[in-house]
This record gives C-alpha cells, sequence and structure tokens, in this order.
C-alpha cells in the first residue's frame, strides 16, 4: 500500500511474479487500504514510510483493528525506528540501499506470509509451504510461462527458461541448444547455473551417424530422463562436470512442433530420486511452451524479412520509370504503379479492377491474350512483345511489354500474370528515320555505281576513239583526267556509304602488306615511302586499303613544293630548279599503346603540312584546301577508321609535314 503508484507496482510486481501463490492487492488510496484492512483477510502489510508518516488512519487500523499484522516498511529517507515499532509490529525493515523491485523483499513477503500462516490453526489446509516440493515446481512453471509469452528474442527465452530452472531445488544446471543440420551438431545458445561456471563454448554432434543421448533424443523426437548419469555407456554433454558436481539424472527433452524441430531442452538434476512424474510433466510441458514460443519467433522472423523484401519491391516499383502491373487470372488489374498510371492517364483507383483491354487497342489485346496463352502451353516464364497502348487522352503510342505467369496455386490454376510496359516511342521514331536514311543511301549507291559509271563508261570509250585522230592532244589528256577524277570520286562516295556500318569483316591482317598495295595503287610519282610498322592488326582490309590509298593521295595533292617536285618530275621542260627540288616523303610507323592488346600506327609526309587553324576540321565532309578537291577523301579516311573503333587525329609530322594517327587499334593474336 503506498500513495506513490510508481513504487506500490515496483513492490508487487516481483512477488507476483516469483510467487504465484499469494495473492497481491495493489492499493494507492490510504482509504481504500484501511477498508481492506479492516474488512478483508489480509496477512501481511507492505507500505513506505512516507506513506506512514502521512496517514494517521493507515496507522490506527493496523495498531487498533489489526494488530497481529505483519509490517513490511520501506524507507526511502531516514526514519527513527523506534517510533515506528511503537505504533505496529515491524517484521523487517529495509532501508533506501535496496531497491522496492529487488526480489529479496518479495521472498521476505512470502515467508511472512507462510509463517503467519503456520501459526494459525488454519495452516494445515493451506498444503505445504511455498519454498519447495513440487508445488515450487509448479510455481516455477507458471513463471516460466508468464515470461515466455513476453519473450521475442532467443536471449529472453534464456533468461525466462533456464535462469528460472535453476533457482528450484535440486536443479544445477539447465540449457537450451540449437540443431545445426547442415553441420549435423547441437549449439548451445542457452545456459544457467546455480552455483560455479560451467564451460560454455562447445558444441555436441548429433546428425546422422552420431551417438549419445542427443542423437537419439533429436532422431527419435521423444524425451529422455536419465537417472544414472554416471552409469549410462553412451556419449552425455557435460557428463564430467554433471558428476563432479553432485549430479545424478540428467533430463533431455526435445524443443518440437508439429511442424518444426528446433534444438533440445536439458536440465541436470542433483536430487537422488531422480525425476519424478510432477516433474517430468513440467519439464515437458516447459519444452512444448518453449518451442511455442520458438516457433512464433521464427515465424514472425520469416514474416519480417518478408516484409522487408515486400517493402524493398515496392520501393523499386514506385520509382522505376516503366509501367508494372500485376492481373489476376481473367486479365484484372490487381497492382499498378505510379509510372503506369502517369503513362496511361488514368489514377490508380480507374485502374485497379479494370481489364487490361481498357488501355490496349483491339490489334494489342488479341497479341496480349496469344502472348498469355503460349507461356501457360509451353511454360515459359517470360515473353517480349511490342504493344499499342491507348491512354485515357491523347493518341495511341508503343510499347515493349515484358509480360510473365504469377505461380500457380496448390490445384495447378494461374494466379494471374504480371508485365512491364515500357514506352517506345522515341525508339521507333529513331528506327524509322533510320530505316529512310539506308533507303536513301542505298539509292544514292545505286545511281553512284550504275547511272554515273554507265555514262562514264561510254564517254571514255568514245575519247579512246577521238585520242587517235585529234590533233589537240592536250585537251584530250584535259577530259581524260577529269573522266579519272569522276571515277576516283565515286569510289570515295561508295567507301564513304561503306564506312558507315561497323567492319564485321576483320580479319588479321600485316600492316605493311596493306601499306605497300594502298601505295602501289596511287600515282605516287617520285615520292618515296618508308614502313616502319609491320604489325598484324585485325581489320576489314578492303576498307583499310582505301582509307589507305585516301592518305597517300591527300599527301601527294596537298604535299606543297615536294608535291610540285613530283609533278614536275617527268615533265621535259621544267628547268634545272625545278629538278633539283626534292621529292616527298611519306612515313608509316607505329604508335606505342598503354594497353598490350591495342595498337596504334601513322602516316605522316615531309610536306607542307596541315595549317594549324584548318586541322580540327580535316575529316569533316566537303571540306578542302585545293581548289579542284572534291572534299570527302578525309571523311572517308574518318569513317572507315570509326567503323573499326579506331581514333584517328590530324597533327603535325616529325619534319613539319601532316601526320594522321590511328590509336585503339587491336592487335591479332
Amino acid at each position: 500500500m503506498s500513495d506513490d503508484e510508481s513504487f506500490a507496482s515496483r513492490v508487487s510486481a516481483p512477488l507476483e511474479y516469483s510467487y504465484p501463490g499469494v495473492s497481491v492487492l495493489s492499493v494507492t488510496d490510504v482509504a481504500d487500504g484501511v477498508e481492506v484492512i479492516e474488512n478483508e483477510h489480509v496477512d501481511a502489510v507492505v507500505t513506505d514510510a512516507r506513506t506512514i508518516a502521512s496517514a494517521p488512519r493507515l496507522l490506527a487500523a493496523v495498531r487498533d483493528r489489526r494488530p497481529e499484522l505483519s509490517l513490511l516498511v520501506l524507507s526511502m529517507q531516514s526514519v527513527d525506528s523506534d517510533r515506528l515499532t511503537a505504533v505496529a509490529e515491524v517484521v523487517d525493515f529495509l532501508d533506501a540501499s535496496r531497491a522496492a523491485d529487488d526480489p529479496a523483499l518479495a521472498d521476505w513477503v512470502a515467508n511472512s506470509v507462510v509463517d503467519d500462516v503456520s501459526s494459525g490453526p488454519s495452516a494445515a489446509d493451506d498444503g505445504p509451504p511455498l519454498t519447495g516440493g513440487t508445488n515450487r515446481i509448479e510455481e516455477t512453471i507458471a513463471a516460466i510461462k508468464r515470461q515466455l509469452v513476453d519473450a521475442t528474442r532467443p536471449g529472453e527465452v534464456e533468461t525466462a527458461v533456464c535462469d528460472q530452472i535453476v533457482l528450484t531445488d535440486s536443479y544445477e544446471f539447465a540449457w537450451i541448444g540449437e540443431f545445426d543440420r547442415g553441420e549435423g551438431q547441437v549449439v548451445p545458445w542457452g545456459t544457467a547455473t546455480s552455483g560455479d561456471e560451467w564451460p560454455r563454448s562447445r558444441t555436441f554432434p548429433a546428425g546422422n551417424g552420431a551417438e549419445g543421448v542427443l542423437a537419439q533424443v533429436l532422431a527419435e523426437r521423444t524425451p529422455i530422463f536419465l537417472e544414472d548419469v554416471e552409469g549410462y555407456d553412451s556419449f552425455v554433454p557435460w557428463r564430467e562436470e554433471a558428476i563432479a558436481r553432485g549430479c545424478r539424472s540428467i533430463a533431455f527433452v526435445p524443443l518440437q512442433t508439429e511442424d518444426e524441430l528446433f534444438g533440445v531442452f536439458a536440465v541436470y538434476s542433483t536430487h537422488s530420486g531422480g525425476f519424478d512424474a510432477g516433474e517430468r510433466s513440467a519439464l515437458l510441458d516447459v519444452a512444448e511452451t518453449t518451442a511455442r514460443v520458438l516457433e512464433g519467433m521464427a515465424i514472425r522472423g520469416r514474416i519480417d524479412q518478408q516484409e522487408r523484401i515486400l517493402r524493398r519491391h515496392e520501393r523499386l516499383v514506385e520509382t522505376v520509370g516503366d509501367g508494372m502491373y500485376a492481373l489476376d487470372a481473367d486479365g484484372h488489374f490487381m497492382t499498378v504503379n505510379d509510372a503506369l498510371c502517369s503513362m496511361t492517364g488514368y489514377a490508380r483507383e480507374g485502374l485497379l479492377g479494370e481489364h487490361i483491354e481498357m488501355i490496349l487497342t483491339s490489334d494489342s489485346s488479341t497479341f496480349w491474350h496469344a502472348a498469355v496463352e503460349s507461356l501457360q502451353d509451353v511454360e515459359s516464364t517470360s515473353q517480349s512483345l511490342e504493344l499499342t497502348v491507348q491512354p485515357k487522352r491523347g493518341d495511341p503510342f508503343p510499347c515493349e511489354n515484358k509480360v510473365g505467369l504469377l505461380p500457380s496455386d496448390e490445384a495447378g490454376r494461374s494466379r494471374g500474370t504480371v508485365g512491364v510496359l515500357r514506352d517506345i516511342t522515341e525508339r521507333k521514331q529513331r528506327e524509322r528515320e533510320l530505316q529512310r536514311q539506308n533507303e536513301r543511301l542505298d539509292a544514292f549507291a545505286s545511281i553512284v555505281s550504275h547511272d554515273l559509271r554507265n555514262p562514264l563508261s561510254v564517254a571514255q570509250g568514245y575519247l579512246e576513239l577521238v585520242e587517235e585522230s585529234a590533233d589537240d592532244q592536250e585537251s584530250v589528256e584535259r577530259v581524260d583526267e577529269a573522266l579519272a577524277r569522276m571515277n576516283e570520286m565515286i569510289d570515295d562516295v561508295l567507301a564513304l556509304a561503306r564506312g558507315g556500318q561497323s567492319a564485321t569483316d576483320a580479319a588479321p591482317v600485316q600492316l605493311a602488306a596493306v601499306v605497300d598495295a594502298a601505295w602501289s595503287n596511287v600515282d605516287t610519282g617520285q615520292a618515296h615511302l618508308s614502313i616502319e610498322a609491320d604489325v598484324l592488326i585485325n581489320a576489314d582490309e578492303s576498307r583499310l586499303l582505301r582509307m589507305l590509298e585516301n592518305l597517300f593521295r591527300n599527301a601527294i595533292e596537298h604535299g606543297g613544293d615536294a608535291a610540285s617536285a613530283i609533278a614536275r618530275a617527268d615533265d621535259p621542260e621544267a628547268s634545272s630548279d625545278d629538278q633539283s627540288m626534292n621529292p616527298l616523303s611519306v612515313r608509316v610507323g607505329e604508335l606505342e599503346q598503354p594497353d598490350p592488346s591495342m595498337v596504334g600506327f601513322y602516316v605522316e609526309d615531309d610536306g607542307s603540312g596541315i595549317p594549324p587553324d584548318v586541322r580540327d576540321s580535316v575529316f569533316e565532309s566537303n571540306f578542302t584546301t585545293s581548289s579542284d578537291g572534291h572534299g570527302i577523301g578525309l571523311w572517308v579516311v574518318s569513317e572507315v577508321a570509326d567503323a573499326h573503333g579506331w581514333t584517328p587525329t590530324a597533327t603535325v609530322g616529325s619534319e613539319g609535314g601532316a601526320r594522321f594517327e590511328f590509336t585503339n587499334v587491336e592487335r591479332a593474336d
């Protein structure tokens, strides 16, 4: 009794917890407490000094009406004990150094009640005392069950079971072990002892092929009560420690439910008579309750894990940019994400429960049904198809739909489908544009290769006839040069058309051999070629040949004074000064690359070079510094390099001329 509600709760809790046979009435109103003392059967009163000092009616009730009552006073401050004993009989006194919820207080109250009851005439009717025998076991079991109800972690199970068991007389040691099927071991994770500490860090064999009491208990799923630990001829956990501490019998009870086997519960007893029927029943009851609690923890753990997974999936579904849905077996929306609502223009409530046909065109609905049927027929996991989505407002748009089946139920019936819708409008536009470009390119290449080459061939044929009889040979030569130039332009354009595609015909080629072949295909006059790159690379040989021809032709045509010397070398009317000019020199060499699987090479000349202000533009289409050039020669070079995945660069040569470098070239094995 106390007018401090917190104090009253802390005092009554350990008594109710430890001694369920004692009825506890917690009173916080003094008037109610006085009425209880005067009118009801009370064996002891527990209060605090502050309440006694402030409530004379309580003291009068104890002194005048019930002087036989035991009065326990908990003092949180200095109190004159002589004054208190003058008021009523005080059986004990606790000072502020002992907490109100100390279990010892509960023992004192229980002992006071037992002593008081034992001294009265009705003591024989109330049964054996609370502090021993079967009654004590039953009370302990009841306390264990109350604690297990609130247990949420294995550590709380250990406290509720093992720690309580060893408080009972004659029980020296108790432990709980988990059965690890994968390792075939029992792993003790909860132990308690009434005396000296026992070894903790052990595991015990209990799987297939193991011998001993644990293996037998878990294999047969039945309890075993060893009445003679020392005489048992098979393996017993902690046998030596048990014998050394006077343990004569051990109970091993499997922790199991109908669906699962968790481990084993063991209790070591020093009682000479072993475990009687009441104890065995009580320990089986504890094991069953513990198994149920562990099962509940396992189920809650699985549920929590599934909830975490579900929350992660929900976050993924809601944050992904594609529309996602789940349909029942009849094709009605069960779940949709925000992206699907945004794509279709419908609110979530407007889609849920509706059929998927609501957002598809009629043709797409037919495709979707056919895809779902094919999945069910062949038991495939998923299928991709293109559908046209009809939004709530606006024009239909194309989507790629990845659709899959939900797992069937136990009867094999379909639970429905799930799917992902991705808007592919931009991709379709790019495909159409690319198709149109390819069609135009094919038409252009056809015109170049047929419609232009045919009249050129005719013109060249007639020119040969005119050349035999014409007096103006200079004019004939100019026409011949123009026609040849047109043929070169056609070759460049066709090479450019092919260069826009990737080099699918790449194969190992010797760079030096292709360089030599390209040089021989170009009219180089007296120009000199130096090959210093004898390396094996992966390339489309025909495209590489065309690229090198354009580079050599560019060097001859734009090599400055050296190029003029080449052009004049065969001119009989050229002056001696002109003849003394040095011919152009072209060099092909290898570049070092940081990746050993790659190689680089360059083509440079010792001509006049590329002006710095145009160096970054030389690979652009229609760029030329010559009055009679067509400007696509180096563009072809760039396109061929890109088709191979190479990186072309225009820079200054070692002797001031033009230099073209190519890196990221794959080295052939």
